[in-house]
């Protein structure tokens, strides 16, 4: 792993650090009487290197965030969906140091970081909940940064898998169907690892039982079988 890609992993887990500490009673104030902003599949919401800073909040619909190497190689920092928000690194710098782009169809309430600000500033209570959430889900990023630079492909993947089953998820039997189209690129994107590695490392998990294909092309994961699968399984 070179020095771009550390750099952008690092990156990673602050941005998982930051985004969800802007949900919940801060949406609440926000985000009333807002109409939101539709964005169709593919089409990018922010790139690097704007300067506008806004926070994007989405209502319906997925997102992925990440970055593009020197080389030009992507990294997915997270994949998000209603309820979430994207654009929180704008927090750290006047420049924007990640891009995000909509997985399908979506709508999301745009509005400045300067609100944001100026709504904390308002609300001690608000504020005080905003640190402490923050000072909590930091330790969370940095052990997934851990992980990531060990290069424990098919953990990472595990890891993975369970996180977008845990956003993206919902009950198909005795299953969880990831409820988005996932291309193997875009998660050796979220792994942080050669498309070839992790395809190798799904198909061991295929054979093993631990993921599925849905009819329509969506990844069905046994999450039991996740917690007790252990390599050459």
């Amino acid at each position: 792993m070179d020095s771009d890609e550390r750099s952008s992993l690092a990156l990673a887990a602050v941005s998982s650090a930051l985004a969800p500490v802007f949900r919940g009673k801060l949406c609440d104030i926000l985000l009333t009487t807002r109409a939101p902003r539709t964005f169709e599949r593919h089409a990018v919401l922010y790139d690097l290197g704007e300067t506008d800073r806004s926070l994007f909040f989405i209502r319906s619909g997925v997102v992925k965030t990440g970055t593009i190497t020197q080389e030009g190689r992507e990294i997915i920092y997270d994949v998000r969906k209603d309820g979430d928000v994207v654009g929180e690194l704008c927090a750290l710098d006047t420049s924007r140091r990640d891009r995000a782009v909509a997985v399908e169809a979506t709508g999301a309430i745009v509005i400045g970081f300067e609100e944001v600000v100026a709504t904390l500033a308002g609300n001690a209570l608000l504020l005080s909940t905003f640190i402490g959430a923050l000072s909590g889900v930091l330790a969370d990023a940095y052990a997934q940064l851990n992980r990531v630079v060990r290069g424990d492909v098919s953990h990472g993947l595990i890891a993975v898998l369970k996180t977008l089953a845990r956003k993206l998820g919902r009950p198909n039997g005795s299953l969880v169907e990831i409820d988005a189209y996932l291309t193997q690129e875009e998660l050796a994107q979220m792994v942080v690892a050669r498309r070839e590695r992790v395809s190798t490392a799904l198909n061991t998990l295929r054979r093993s039982g631990v993921v599925h294909y849905s009819a329509s092309g969506h990844l069905l994961v046994d999450l039991e079988a996740m917690d007790r699968w252990v390599p050459g399984s």
